[in-house]
């Protein structure tokens, strides 16, 4: 199947991008290998996106972006890239038995959080009770849920979460990456308690399915019981897919291959919603002018 562009990604920068193109009137193929919106559906509030002047939480923001992509008659097609490669003109990806071709690529796989430390004893049949995102716990009541982490992906969790259950947050460390009032409002959230100097050294099976978390707090062993646990210590690009010789295009836009790498992919610690769209626009944009100058 021969497309003009292929989009890989469907949270805030795929599309916005497919949804700039399509007033190019330019075909365009969006996939996702999981859920529309990525980490979008993680945010317990979004505060600087222009037009929500008392912000909007994150799923609400998707299903909104959902039903423009509907409007406008933009499928997402569920799939995950296999292997890609470039052969002349053309950028060959497979999604399981199927071959699609492009002329131009645009990578908006976001990112994926980074693993647990290898030092760290991890006892089997509790990792079905150990998260890096906190949409899947979205709901539950009553728990108590352990947070390792102290940026602001942590600190988001604990507040989406602390509504209606009890959270503890551990910092390895003393220093506090999240933003200021995010930390203000955990202070303030009596069903919120920060631990800073823990440093998590195992993780076990304890009774009743819990998950125990043996640590080392200022220079002292202690034992945490949770119900779950978030890892939550930061995230990196998902590039698995490339072959190792097109992940340095991650920082040059693909000049030569007419690769697009966007949004959180490739703009590191800047994860921000706003700063993806606007990646997206610019690159449908960009592709625009490129066709518009071959024809």
């Amino acid at each position: 199947m021969d497309y003009e562009v292929i989009i890989i990604g469907a949270g805030p920068a795929g599309i916005s991008a497919a949804l700039q193109l399509k007033r190019y009137d330019i075909p365009a193929l969006l996939i996702e290998k999981d859920r529309i919106g990525g980490l979008l559906l993680n945010a317990g509030l979004v505060e600087n996106y222009p037009g929500f002047p008392d912000g909007i939480g994150g799923p609400q923001l998707v299903d909104l972006f959902k039903r423009q992509l509907e409007k406008n008659s933009i499928p997402v097609i569920k799939a995950e890239l296999t292997a890609l490669e470039c052969k002349n003109d053309f950028i060959i990806g497979t999604f399981g038995n199927q071959r699609f071709n492009a002329r131009h690529l645009v990578i908006a796989t976001g990112t994926k959080p980074r693993k647990i430390n290898k030092e760290i004893n991890i006892s089997p049949g509790i990792y079905h009770r150990i998260f890096s995102e906190v949409y899947p716990l979205i709901g539950i009541m009553n728990m108590h849920i352990v947070i390792v982490g102290a940026g602001d992906a942590a600190f988001d969790y604990a507040l989406n979460l602390a509504a209606r259950n009890r959270v503890t947050i551990c910092n390895r460390g003393t220093v506090i990456k999240a933003l200021p009032l995010l930390v203000r409002r955990a202070d303030a959230n009596g069903s919120i308690e920060y631990r800073e100097n823990t440093s998590i050294s195992e993780l076990f099976s304890a009774e009743s399915g819990a998950v125990g978390i043996r640590c080392y707090r200022n220079g002292k062993i202690e034992t945490l019981k949770a119900d779950y646990l978030i890892w939550a210590i930061g995230r990196e690009p998902q590039l698995d897919f490339l072959p190792e010789s097109l992940v340095i295009m991650n920082d040059q836009a693909g000049v030569k291959q007419n690769m697009y790498f966007i949004g959180d992919v490739r703009n590191s610690a800047f994860r921000q919603t706003a700063i993806a769209v606007g990646d997206g626009i610019k690159a449908a944009m960009v592709i625009a002018a490129q066709l518009k100058g071959n024809g």
